[in-house]
C-alpha cells in the first residue's frame, strides 16, 4: 500500500528546473494581477518508515478554470514554492532564482509552462530512442499486467466528511512484496462538493499514477481508483483507507481540511518568465 499512497504526492516537473533564458517573444498568454481562489483543500498523506505525514494544499475555484497547490513542508524548495494548473494545459510556477551575473541575488520568478507545446514533438524522440534500446522483456510484461487502480467497486456505504456525504469503492488486492504475500482490501471515498476538482484528476493525479495508469483510467473511469473522480460533477477524493489481512491497517490519504476562503495569490513584484506556445527547445 506504500506505493499507492504516493501516487498522489505534488507533480514536480523535469521542466521546472530548466535554465531557460529570458525570452523576448511576444507574450501568447496575459498573467493576472493575481489567482484568485474560492475554497481550501487540505489532505494528509501517511509516509513509510515512520517519518511524519506530509501536507498538500490545493485551492479551486467555482469556475474550474484553474487550480493551485503548495506543499508546506517543502519551504527549502525556493524554486517553486506555489503552482497553479490551468485547464487548457498552462502550468504557472512562483519561485525564487538567482539574478543573471550576480548570484549572490536573487529574485522572484514566475513562469508560464505550456505544457501541451513543450511536448510537441516528444513522442517522435522518445520512440526513435525506444527503438535504438534493446528490448526488455521484463518492461513488456509490466505492460500487459492489469492496472491495479482499476476494479474499486462502490460498496453503498457513506459517512459524513465536513459537511458532504461520502461514497466508498473498494476493492480486494493481493500482492507479492518481495516475497511476502500481502492481501486485504483497499477503500477510496469521494463526496459531491461545492466547486469543481476535475483538474486534480484529468491532470494531477492521474499523471502521477504513471502513463499505464493514466492510459487505464482514460478507459474506465467508472471502476479506477482516480477515474471515479470524473464520473461524477464536483467529485473529489475524501480519503483512501486500507485493511491488511493480518498486518496494519490505516489511511493514507485524507482530507483534514475543506474550507471557503478569499485567497489570491498576487503576480506583483515577479519577474516573469512567459513561455506559453514553446516547445523545450525554444526555452533552452
Amino acid at each position: 500500500m506504500k506505493k499507492l499512497v504516493f501516487l498522489f504526492m505534488p507533480v514536480i516537473m523535469v521542466c521546472i528546473g530548466l535554465n531557460a533564458q529570458d525570452s523576448n517573444q511576444t507574450a501568447t498568454y496575459k498573467v493576472p494581477d493575481a489567482y484568485r481562489f474560492n475554497y481550501k483543500v487540505v489532505y494528509e498523506m501517511n509516509r513509510e518508515d515512520n517519518k511524519p505525514p506530509k501536507t498538500v494544499n490545493y485551492y479551486f475555484n467555482k469556475s474550474g478554470d484553474y487550480m493551485g497547490m503548495e506543499t508546506p513542508d517543502d519551504r527549502n524548495a525556493k524554486d517553486m514554492n506555489f503552482m497553479v494548473r490551468s485547464k487548457d494545459g498552462l502550468m504557472i510556477t512562483f519561485g525564487e532564482e538567482p539574478v543573471p551575473n550576480n548570484s549572490g541575488k536573487t529574485r522572484k520568478v514566475l513562469k508560464v509552462m505550456d505544457m501541451r507545446s513543450m511536448m510537441k514533438g516528444s513522442g517522435e524522440v522518445v520512440a526513435a530512442m525506444a527503438k535504438s534500446l534493446p528490448k526488455n522483456d521484463k518492461v513488456e510484461a509490466e505492460k500487459k499486467k492489469p492496472n491495479k487502480l482499476d476494479n474499486f467497486v462502490k460498496t453503498g456505504k457513506t459517512k459524513q466528511v465536513f459537511g458532504y456525504t461520502a461514497e466508498e469503492y473498494s476493492k480486494e488486492f493481493t500482492e507479492d512484496e518481495n516475497g511476502k504475500v500481502r492481501s486485504g482490501t483497499v477503500s477510496v471515498w469521494y463526496a459531491t462538493v461545492d466547486f469543481d476538482p476535475e483538474m486534480m484528476f484529468s491532470l494531477g493525479m492521474g499523471n502521477l499514477a504513471g502513463g499505464k495508469a493514466q492510459s487505464g483510467m482514460q478507459g474506465s473511469h467508472s471502476n479506477n481508483m482516480f477515474g471515479i473522480g470524473l464520473t461524477k460533477k464536483n467529485y473529489m477524493l475524501i480519503d483512501m483507507d486500507f485493511v491488511e489481512k493480518g498486518g496494519k491497517s490505516g489511511s493514507g490519504i485524507k482530507v483534514i481540511s475543506i474550507e471557503k476562503t478569499n485567497f489570491s495569490k498576487s503576480s506583483q513584484g515577479y519577474f516573469i518568465k512567459n513561455y506559453a506556445g514553446m516547445i523545450i527547445k525554444e526555452m533552452m
